[in-house]
């Protein structure tokens, strides 16, 4: 596999996110976004990913033989969906001999919302599937407060210090509607990054992992392409047979 070292040029990204219900994959070159696309997908993804994600190729003309870098989402999140992806982006890897960056969606949520926390801690949180929620929080700059925990949402005003969130507090990802009544429950105030006023609305997706990954390259910082599990996969969510 090439050396980060070698890698002179702007970097070409594939991206696969596939720790929620949600499916994506996503292109990165020339310091953007220039494709993406999502899917509801559950179950299945093993089947669903590659076709995706040369679809995704096609819609920008961009091959694998182009392609720098692959990224995958770690987590935490579904565990079929992580073995999935990380396998996918590993196997392509070895293929175009290149590197693979494994990008916690939690901290990638961080980032994509770091232009609008003004000066404000962001508590980024993803569905468990198993009526939990995973959650993290981090400083205006992206520095992680503590890490990953699960807890269920209306929990979660004990689990973070009132002393960080004294100014108020900024929430991106899953339940951001019942993760704001609770902390306003508890006289602290919680404001949802999305602007849709929808729960799912601000979602981690393949997009956002590219872009982390991107910030990361230029950094020269590549994290492994390793799940972030906090569970045993056996605790995950079981297939509808119907």
């Amino acid at each position: 596999m090439k050396s980060p070292k070698a890698i002179e040029t702007a970097p070409v990204i594939l991206a696969f996110e596939a720790s929620t219900k949600h499916l994506s994959v996503a292109v990165y070159v020339n310091g953007s976004v220039v494709a993406m696309r999502k899917i509801e997908a559950p179950f299945g993804q093993a089947a669903e990913l590659m076709p995706l994600a040369i679809r995704t190729l096609v819609d920008v003309g961009v091959e694998f033989s182009n392609l720098s870098h692959v990224a995958a989402g770690c987590g935490p999140g579904s565990f079929t969906g992580l073995r999935v992806s990380l396998a996918a982006a590993k196997g392509i890897c070895l293929a175009q001999d290149i590197i693979g960056l494994g990008i916690s969606g939690l901290e990638a949520l961080a980032f994509s919302s770091s232009r609008v926390l003004n000066g404000l801690p962001v508590l980024c949180i993803a569905d468990t599937r198993r009526g939990n929620v995973y959650a993290q929080l981090f400083a205006s700059d992206m520095t992680p407060q503590g890490t990953i925990f699960e807890a269920q949402i209306d929990q979660l005003p004990f689990l973070v210090p009132s002393s960080i969130c004294a100014d108020g507090l900024m929430l991106a990802g899953f339940g951001g509607l019942a993760a704001k009544t609770a902390f306003a429950a508890n006289g602290l105030a919680a404001t949802p990054v999305s602007p849709e006023n929808k729960e799912d609305a601000f979602i981690v997706d393949a997009g956002m992992i590219a872009t982390l990954a991107a910030k990361k390259i230029m950094l020269g910082d590549f994290p492994p392409l390793i799940p972030l599990y906090l569970a045993d996969p056996r605790l995950g969510p079981k297939k509808n047979s119907s």
